[in-house]
């Protein structure tokens, strides 16, 4: 199943915020469990905001970040591992490979795991981010889920394969 994600930030600053968006998850995963889903996806949390160096940098507190990240994940996490439901973190606006599965592996649980959705990366790659195949690549073994689709980059239009202009061989041989 997708978790619910519109307007609820992974990194508020505010604890109050924090637990809203955990209680929106809680639900995403009670309607995961009714339905006996295997995972739910969550949207990462990194945003470019305004150019790519900045949030992933240490100089913007990082750790601080994930900390946030882990507050609002917290209790969400523990009835995943309960239900046996895990989290995999998809790819949306991230430019690059490495905060993304530095976030994925902070959790150190078999519960969170890492969702590549190719036209998100490919979206991405237009405003210099890393192509769809390093996604894989860098997900490694920590890859559960991918959201396949095609684009021609433009937006996120979930076209079939073939249909846009993603490099289907590099993405597939990567998955290989």
């Amino acid at each position: 199943v997708h978790g619910p994600f519109e307007g609820l930030p992974l990194m508020s600053f505010d604890p109050k915020v924090q637990q809203l968006v955990s209680a929106r998850l809680l639900q995403g995963l009670d309607f995961a469990e009714e339905i006996g889903a295997t995972h739910m996806v969550v949207h990462s949390p990194w945003l470019t905001l305004g150019h790519h160096f900045v949030p992933t940098s240490p100089y913007y507190a990082i750790e601080d970040m994930l900390k946030r990240a882990h507050a609002t994940l917290e209790a969400v996490l523990k009835r995943a591992e309960h239900i046996k439901c895990g989290l995999v973190i998809e790819n949306i606006f991230d430019l690059h490979t490495e905060p993304w599965m530095l976030l994925v592996r902070s959790f150190d649980s078999d519960y969170v795991r890492a969702s590549v959705d190719i036209g998100h990366a490919f979206c991405m790659q237009r405003s210099g981010g890393a192509p769809p195949d390093a996604f894989v690549r860098e997900a490694g073994p920590y890859l559960s889920h991918v959201h396949l689709q095609d684009t021609d980059g433009l937006s996120d239009r979930h076209w079939a394969p073939g249909d846009g202009e993603i490099n289907f061989y590099a993405l597939f041989d990567a998955l290989e």
